[in-house]
């Protein structure tokens, strides 16, 4: 059965003590990933993120109902990876709840302190440039109070930390008989997993969170599920088991092979340099970032790089192999300090050499990217290129729609930086640079989304994390698929109550 509720009927279903699963989040289908699983007498919540809608000065954040759901018992929490859709309100949602187990991995963790800390600065960012507009302080979705007790609880053995870059885990709790737990890394990003939850009552749900069916330069793509794993936790004994899937991609297939995105991004960088230009790629700093450093050493580039990137290769890349490449110039770093401008006007005009520069972030609309884009987008030499899904309402997204259109009236894009008072400033930019863009998802292709479902044969499936046209395109390839064996599919959109 299926039903929509307001959220203040969800204590209702939950004192009712049915099963059912109710995503809080995902207003627009994607973002926002915050999932209630009611069974047997338990309650369970996995992730509890955040979106942006927008872009720039009109950026907003889109959070999922409930606050804290600090009126709701939750008897444990699972958060799959650090992207903020799926953790960014992870520290004031286990703080409300000392009643919580909580489970997460062990780079989730590491990762999560470079990102909390990018949080706190933006917050405190925000809350300048609100004042020097005359406006209120945006309200801040935590503190730096907060932030600490987290990674004490964390560091002093709180939370059950798994270690699934390493290897699965499967194990249970004394005080929950009849339960089971297994997680298995997912490919999608380091630290990232899918989680298997066996019931008391024989059912066995899988919940794959963000996931990758192909190879990454950082991550090793997970395109089927392992069997000996399943028989670990003796999962093909469940008498029904529960998919939950995630769809980002479940309408499209990917139109060119790594190895020829390879080749194409290669020969785009040899004719840049080959015309005195340079190179920039504008990343999200989380996953994207180490990745796209390490292909292009692979690809034989020295890189530069800058904004948060420079802390997430220290947890995404091997030590010592950026160790390395930071000895003998592979990659450069940009430092922070009074030179910090001649740098960046360096790099972007290409005083240390061709070197493709890997910054923060990828929507254009802030972050040190704005500050290269800048300087770099009038230069008809030059090249701006997007590695991933480009935000409707973005600059970059703008860039895209008039690159393309002669240099004239109009042909120009509005970036904002903030200046060093934190005032707002709006700069007016000449798109006269090229424009490419190379499709390297971290999400898994419609192909790739069937291969996974078929091999764990479910009885019922429920797609979320995705669009309409995401839910109708992977609900379409499985009944392609599977034909008369095709199990229920069921789009887990925000607030749609099943029953279980």
């Amino acid at each position: 059965m299926q039903v929509v509720i307001r959220f203040d009927e969800l204590a209702d279903y939950l004192a009712a003590d049915c099963d059912f699963i109710v995503e809080l989040g995902e207003q627009k289908g994607i973002g926002s990933s915050s999932l209630i699983i009611r069974k047997c007498g338990k309650t369970i919540l996995v992730d509890r993120g955040l979106a942006f809608e927008g872009a720039g000065a009109e950026k907003l954040t889109t959070y999922p109902v409930g606050a804290d759901l600090k009126d709701i018992h939750i008897d444990l929490m699972i958060f799959t990876h650090v992207h903020a859709d799926h953790t960014g309100l992870i520290v004031p949602t286990i703080l409300a709840h000392d009643e919580s187990r909580v489970i997460f991995s062990r780079k989730t963790l590491e990762e999560l302190k470079i990102v909390l800390a990018d949080s706190l600065t933006i917050q405190k960012k925000e809350a300048k440039k609100a004042y020097f507009s005359g406006l209120p302080a945006p309200a801040a979705m935590f503190s730096e109070e907060y932030v600490d007790t987290f990674l004490a609880r964390a560091e002093g053995g709180f939370y059950e930390i798994v270690n699934t870059d390493e290897e699965d885990e499967w194990f249970s709790f004394e005080d929950w008989p009849d339960w089971d737990f297994g997680f298995t890394f997912s490919g999608h990003t380091p630290g990232s997993f899918i989680s298997f939850i066996k019931t008391p009552d024989g059912d066995g749900i899988v919940a794959t969170g963000d996931f990758c069916g192909h190879d990454q330069e950082t991550t090793e793509g997970v395109p089927t599920l392992r069997e000996n794993f399943l028989e670990m936790g003796n999962f093909r004994e469940c008498r029904r088991i529960i998919l939950i899937t995630e769809a980002t991609n479940g309408n499209r297939d990917r139109e060119e092979s790594q190895e020829e995105m390879d080749t194409r991004l290669k020969a785009v960088l040899d004719e840049t340099e080959r015309r005195g230009g340079n190179a920039l790629f504008p990343v999200f700093m989380v996953n994207r970032g180490p990745n796209i450093v390490m292909k292009l050493v692979r690809l034989g580039f020295k890189v530069f790089v800058a904004g948060g990137v420079r802390k997430t290769i220290k947890a995404e890349i091997e030590p010592a192999l950026l160790d390395k490449w930071l000895a003998d110039g592979t990659v450069m770093l940009i430092q922070n300090g009074k030179d910090y401008e001649e740098q960046l006007r360096a790099a972007a005009h290409g005083e240390y050499g061709f070197r493709p520069i890997v910054t923060s972030s990828a929507t254009l609309d802030q972050g040190a990217g704005v500050d290269f884009a800048i300087q770099m987008l009038p230069v008809p030499e030059n090249a701006l290129i997007s590695t991933g899904h480009r935000f409707d309402g973005s600059a970059m997204k703008e860039f895209f729609e008039i690159k393309n259109k002669p240099l004239g009236p109009g042909h120009t894009i509005v970036l904002n930086r903030m200046d060093r008072n934190f005032r707002l400033e709006k700069k007016v930019v000449n798109v006269r640079c090229g424009g490419y863009h190379f499709d390297y998802s971290a999400h898994p292709y419609c192909r790739e989304l069937v291969t996974l479902a078929t091999s764990l044969n479910p009885d019922v499936v429920f797609v979320k994390h995705c669009t309409e046209e995401g839910f109708h395109g992977l609900e379409s390839a499985l009944h392609n698929e599977l034909g008369e064996k095709c199990p229920p599919i069921s789009w887990a959109r925000h607030l749609h109550l099943f029953e279980l």
